[in-house]
């Protein structure tokens, strides 16, 4: 069956006759950001988000993330202090199938991606042990990383920084941005009436239907989007927590529509992981919308999500 694919920038069908545009795609946070809004926010846009790639790789020997994941505590910067704040928020709400905690077990899939080789059974099992969001401690800017959890951001940066970009062009006033960071994307516009035509496609490249939606945040968690084959089997990059190996949800894609970046990004892969039988709860939610797939094809949205299908 087709994997459902979120198509933002490509097949994004705007009508802006009065002012010019700019588009621009540069690579970090280890996917391509594209942008399309007027040429005198491209290059801050680029800064703020290489800024926050640079703070938040953990693969980076001298970003922060990193150093605190070597060193257990750390004097961090407030960006770093608030994403961790706001992402523990969410986990008190929606509990802890995403879980910034996991940093060890993300870390065991990350080498499994460049070496082909799986990871070991009982390092899964170790480093399945500490994982909860309540091992890390805040106070003020002091973070401390309790019971020997590093931390990875990987589900919920993206979200983040877009967040953080918002601002930018709301002070600006600007007629439309769109900002697509991979699998999570700004749609903005000051016309607050204003809608979106996003183009929903098949992985056979045919559209299969379209959403219409005013500004907001948009996220996908799909396990077609980074997965590594070992044997002619396929193993996708959204780990559940419970069992230490990826997500066998009967899902195969989960987009989230909302008016928060962090919780859209936060919020696709804790309903990936939730999974089909539990679908149902998400796609009543009110304040975010929901589209998934399930791996037969099957297509489930929420109620109120404007989305028409092509027949």
């Amino acid at each position: 069956m087709p994997v459902l694919i979120l198509i933002i920038c490509a097949l994004l069908y705007l009508f802006y006759h009065n002012n010019p545009d700019y588009t621009s795609t540069f690579f970090s946070l280890d996917t391509i950001v594209s942008m399309r809004m007027s040429d005198d926010c491209i290059k801050q846009t680029k800064d703020k988000i290489s800024k926050y790639n640079d703070l938040y790789d953990i693969y980076s020997e001298n970003s922060q993330i990193h150093k605190l994941n070597l060193q257990k505590e750390l004097l961090c910067s407030d960006e770093l202090t608030d994403i961790i704040n706001k992402t523990k928020a969410l986990n008190e709400v929606y509990g802890n199938k995403t879980d910034i905690s996991s940093g060890n077990l993300n870390i065991l899939w990350h080498n499994t991606s460049e070496s082909k080789i799986l990871p070991d059974d009982n390092d899964i099992s170790e480093a399945l042990q500490n994982i909860s969001y309540k091992n890390i401690s805040v106070s003020a800017n002091n973070i401390t990383l309790k019971n020997g959890i590093s931390i990875d951001l990987g589900s919920v940066a993206k979200g983040y920084i877009l967040d953080e970009l918002l601002p930018i062009y709301q002070e600006k006033n600007m007629d439309y941005s769109i900002v697509s960071m991979g699998s999570s994307t700004l749609l903005y516009s000051n016309d607050k009436n204003h809608t979106f035509n996003v183009a929903v496609k098949s992985s056979s490249d045919s559209i299969i239907g379209t959403v219409r939606t005013k500004s907001c945040f948009v996220s996908t968690s799909g396990d077609y989007e980074r997965y590594t084959e070992i044997n002619n089997i396929k193993y996708h990059h959204i780990i559940d927590l419970k069992t230490g190996f990826p997500a066998n949800s009967g899902l195969s894609s989960v987009t989230v529509f909302s008016d928060n970046g962090l919780q859209t990004d936060f919020l696709s892969t804790s309903i990936f992981i939730d999974g089909k039988e539990n679908i149902e709860k998400h796609l009543s939610a009110d304040n975010y919308k929901v589209i998934a797939l399930d791996t037969y094809g099957n297509i489930f949205k929420s109620e109120s999500l404007d989305f028409q299908k092509i027949n």
